[in-house]
């Protein structure tokens, strides 16, 4: 299919779809980088100065994908026809593919970072253990991207893959095609393969250690006959605490196996379809729209799935926390722990005074509901009626505002004409008089002390109030 600009349309589509991807995993990984730096607690944690390498990378790649045609050679094209937005030039499509071939530091900061799991939880390791094996796992990735990236921008091997630039010469060479492999995709699944070992390993012994507190911990009937019943009891609370404190132990290490596992589903995703597209060319020298569309749009992402699974804990945990929340306060929250406090307690007035408002106004009911009358809701009003029935309607309806008196004085000889008329049913009680004020003048509804409700005329009610 050919558009009116003499482009395809899946050229053009391969040469948009980065864009937003690619500009939501800047963003993501650029508040990982600036979430580490400026925390003090977080630069000395391992794990996250490796999640602080990570977003580099990312960085560095993300924004590659997001200029992408931009700096492909003006006049290339590919097996979809003619590259769509390329203006750039030779020197430019070197950047690109530097910067392309730098990408495979993301995959092996993400095996460093289930080395740093696996050690952690498998192995026990501590921190002070872990500082000594960390100089590793910044080194290898970094000598190795930028290793492989200096010796094919040396071989002036970098070209056009169509919506970017990498290990592609122009014209081709027999040789390239090993320089991929080599160089990324075989890297790739080597990482891939090493953190799916550490993840099964870890839930493995996850599940193992969760079986045995279970069964050592596990409460047995009382023995009633042999042992006091209250030495019996304490001993069952204690065995208790005690379980529940290593099942916490446990929980503490199966969250940090699932954060791990996370990551490496997010990797094993994006990197999924540029493999697949890849193997493709080998098999049959063909490449398809729809994965290649695939491998455009998800392999920029990796840096927004990542931010979304390093916020993950402590977003459930204010989750738990303040079930009643937004989502929008949560965030706030984990960007300034500090106000917690006061974002909690604005939110919570705020919609207290809103419910207030709404029940003042009749808009709600106390449960939440809409406070719709009795006669609308059978459908007796009809759209029209005169004023006279929407009055006798309204002095039926349940929203009847109750006054109490102040009036609390027992009756006497001297009292006045009100009380000792309201006072003939219960000579020897006192009563209190409230008014239920109605939109009618026509009836004025009193309810005494123990609940019976009195109804006076008009003419009876001005014959007490003289």
């Amino acid at each position: 299919m050919t558009s009116t600009e003499g482009y395809t349309t899946e050229s053009i589509a391969l040469a948009v779809a980065p864009k937003v991807p690619a500009l939501l995993s800047l963003a993501g990984s650029i508040y990982i980088v600036w979430s580490v730096l400026s925390a003090r607690e977080k630069r000395g944690s391992i794990y996250h100065r490796l999640m602080l390498g990570l977003s580099v990378s990312d960085i560095l790649s993300s924004h590659i994908y997001f200029l992408g045609t931009w700096l492909i050679p003006r006049g290339s094209s590919g097996p979809f026809g003619d590259v769509y937005m390329a203006f750039g030039t030779f020197e430019t499509c070197q950047y690109s593919g530097f910067f392309n071939q730098l990408a495979i530091a993301s995959p092996l900061y993400n095996v460093s970072l289930s080395i740093y799991y696996f050690l952690h939880i498998q192995r026990g390791w501590k921190e002070n253990a872990l500082k000594k094996v960390e100089p590793a796992f910044h080194i290898i990735p970094l000598v190795f991207a930028f290793g492989t990236a200096i010796t094919a921008a040396v071989g002036e091997m970098y070209g056009n893959v169509f919506w970017t630039c990498w290990i592609n010469p122009d014209p081709p060479q027999p040789y390239f095609q090993y320089f991929q492999w080599s160089f990324l995709f075989g890297p790739v699944w080597v990482c891939i393969l090493i953190q799916l070992s550490v993840m099964v390993t870890l839930w493995w012994t996850m599940r193992k250690q969760e079986r045995l507190i279970s069964r050592k911990y596990e409460l047995k009937a009382p023995t009633t006959a042999t042992i006091p019943a209250e030495t019996n009891g304490t001993r069952v609370r204690a065995n208790r605490r005690k379980r529940q404190s290593i099942n916490d132990e446990g929980k503490y290490s199966s969250r940090i196996a699932v954060q791990g596992s996370l990551y490496v589903l997010v990797f094993c995703i994006t990197w999924f379809f540029p493999t697949v597209q890849r193997i493709s060319e080998l098999a049959n020298g063909q490449n398809y729209f729809a994965i290649q569309a695939l491998d455009t749009t998800l392999l920029p992402l990796q840096g927004f799935f990542n931010v979304l699974i390093y916020m993950r804990p402590k977003y459930t945990t204010y989750r738990r926390k303040y079930p009643d929340l937004t989502v929008g306060t949560i965030l706030k929250i984990i960007h300034d722990p500090k106000v917690e406090r006061k974002l909690v307690t604005e939110f919570r007035s705020m919609h207290t005074r809103a419910r207030d408002r709404r029940s003042t106004t009749g808009e709600f009911d106390f449960d939440g509901q809409p406070n719709i009358p009795e006669e609308m809701e059978s459908g007796n009003i009809a759209d029209g009626g005169t004023e006279s029935n929407k009055t006798n309607k309204s002095e039926e309806s349940k929203d009847i505002k109750m006054i109490e008196s102040k009036d609390t004085r027992k009756p006497t000889k001297t009292s006045n004409t009100r009380t000792e008329t309201a006072s003939e049913g219960s000579a020897n009680n006192t009563e209190r008089d409230v008014e239920m004020e109605t939109d009618t003048p026509t009836t004025v509804r009193r309810i005494d002390m123990v609940g019976r409700i009195q109804s006076v005329s008009s003419d009876e009610e001005s014959g007490l109030d003289s």
